[in-house]
């Protein structure tokens, strides 16, 4: 699946860096489900950090077992719903494959930040990597601009190393 091109983005700068806990969850057949099946809880952590501290406090609960990623702070309050990014997503794909059809998206992966959705697009040829030719679009949590693949690097590349 090819990504879905760059919408207006805001920086990836922050006043405040927090944690957030990843749990895997029981299965809850009232939740939306990922294309992986896979069910998580993210927990804020409620901090206010410096990125470099941020990072510490990230290797502290990682040498415990624990799974913490850092996001800025503005991420705790993020609105936007999972039906809304469905629909911009959808309407990303539309912009992305102008002689294509894309179909509706399906929830593929949750991260704090952003929704990933995968949209089959009807006409595409089938790709040797997989039985599933698309757009893999990415809808951001607390604006809803459609993250790219250069975006996505420069955001983990700022919060590595670990």
């Amino acid at each position: 699946m090819t990504p879905a091109p760059r919408d207006a983005t805001p920086s990836l700068d922050s006043a405040g860096y927090d944690l957030v806990y990843v749990r895997a969850r029981q299965w809850d057949a009232a939740r939306p489900r990922t294309d992986s099946l896979l069910q998580l809880d993210f927990e804020f952590e409620g901090s206010s950090l410096s990125l470099e501290a941020a990072r510490a406090r990230r290797r502290a609960v990682d040498r415990h077992g624990t799974t913490a990623l850092i996001v800025p702070e503005r991420y705790r309050t993020a609105g936007t719903a999972l039906a809304d990014a469905a629909r911009l997503a959808a309407a990303a794909a539309r912009r992305t494959e102008p002689g294509l059809r894309p179909e509706p998206p399906r929830f593929h992966a949750d991260h704090p930040m952003f929704f990933t959705f995968a949209v089959p697009v009807a006409g595409a040829e089938r790709a040797p990597a997989g039985p599933d030719p698309g757009l893999l679009v990415s809808v951001d949590k607390c604006d809803g601009h459609i993250w790219t693949e250069r975006e996505m690097s420069e955001y983990f590349d700022l919060i590595g190393p670990r």
